[in-house]
């Protein structure tokens, strides 16, 4: 394994028990002899597709949308009360799944593969996987080291010692950089993508770990990588994104990282938490625009509009916070580990709190109506009255 790997070879199901379900989905970086090809094994049909673990849950006009383990896509048009899976052509597990309109969509997952349905669901088809993004990965570092290596070859004999130095130490990080990226093109695909979004200008955008960032302006047909663009020189997992009510493309994850995007990814700017842990959900309140970031052990921060200071709010939690949804009422609800649920109506200032009765750990939510929403996770759906929350 290389260095970079810092991750062993788990189920999904292993992590989502240690509470941090959407942040790692540690079933990657590990490596082994007899390791099956989930990328060109097509999904299986399961009755049992509703009762396995579930990532993320999505409503798209009347339809619901859920993703998760063995290539499940699955969709309801019934607002969850029977689910059909949809014809995917890959056994990975899935991460997010994203639509432009109410027929096409995206999703993405395990090995970096990313998914495509032009019927509203009823089939998939693959768009590319991890062997791609390596080797736009490596284009990039080889384009790199050569340059500042012909930068050293270039330097006059008098110039300067502290520029010659300063040269050759970057042609060398650069060197070594190249040497991680063709490490990671011949092990192949391996790093997972763990969130897409489709903004307005039907542009989308895929992040996974390792600062894995790009974009498609041709729905899917090419692809430009944003990694090198957001100055993460140590390669922070991004773990979400979110699609402001302006435009705007905002990523999160890893060391308090976030980053805000007004030129559809072509530049970017910080937006750092003083905080040492992961972001796993980022939500805005429609009305203040207030943003909200939660993550680990029960860390949230709120960043009003404006500000550029975030705010931490106390919840007196340690369970970690996996996904968030803003209801209808523009209240928002995150929930997370140990069948954590947390529910604000003024811009997570305060928080009323609740917990699954199974307190089983729940990836995504989302609103079925003004009384109940629907939680995605471990095994399965589960339905919640929002009378719950005190």
């Amino acid at each position: 394994m290389f260095l970079r790997n810092r991750f062993s070879n788990r189920a999904a199901s292993t992590l989502v028990l240690g509470g941090v379900l959407c942040a790692g989905l540690i079933g990657y970086g590990g490596l082994t002899a007899a390791k099956v090809d989930l990328l060109q094994i097509p999904s299986i049909p399961s009755v049992n597709a509703t009762r396995s673990l579930l990532l993320d849950v999505e409503r798209v006009g009347n339809n619901l949308y859920a993703a998760g383990e063995f290539g499940q896509i699955l969709k309801s048009e019934d607002n969850g009360q029977t689910w059909v899976a949809g014809k995917v052509p890959v056994s990975i597990t899935l991460v997010s799944v994203a639509f432009d309109n109410e027929a096409v969509g995206y999703a993405v997952g395990h090995d970096g593969v990313v998914l495509k349905t032009e019927d509203a669901g009823a089939n998939w088809t693959k768009l590319m996987d991890g062997s791609t993004i390596n080797q736009f990965v490596l284009d990039i570092a080889q384009a790199k080291a050569d340059a500042l290596q012909e930068q050293v070859d270039n330097l006059p004999e008098n110039a300067a010692p502290e520029e010659r130095e300063r040269l050759e130490i970057a042609a060398e990080e650069a060197t070594f950089t190249l040497d991680l990226a063709q490490g990671d093109f011949e092990v192949g695909p391996s790093k997972p993508l763990l969130d897409v979004i489709v903004n307005g200008n039907g542009t989308v955008f895929v992040a996974g770990a390792y600062g894995q960032l790009l974009k498609s302006t041709d729905q899917g047909a090419s692809w430009t990588y944003l990694g090198d663009r957001t100055n993460n020189s140590t390669n922070y997992h991004f773990n979400t994104m979110m699609l402001s009510k302006t435009g705007e493309i905002w990523v999160a994850g890893e060391q308090g990282t976030v980053l805000v995007s007004a030129d559809e990814g072509e530049t970017w700017t910080a937006r750092k938490i003083d905080y040492d842990g992961s972001v796993f959900a980022l939500i805005e309140a429609p009305d203040t625009r207030t943003v909200v970031a939660v993550g680990l052990r029960g860390n949230a921060f709120r960043l009003p509009f404006g500000s550029s200071q975030w705010e931490a709010v106390e919840t007196d939690l340690r369970e970690t916070f996996n996904g968030a949804t803003v209801l209808t009422d523009g209240s928002m609800v995150v929930v997370g580990s140990r069948g954590i649920l947390a529910r604000s109506t003024d811009d997570f200032r305060t928080i009323q709190v609740t917990r699954r009765s199974d307190k089983l750990p729940s990836a995504s939510v989302v609103q079925l109506n003004d009384q109940e929403i629907l939680l995605a996770g471990m095994r399965g759906f589960k339905t919640l009255s929002l009378s719950e929350f005190k």
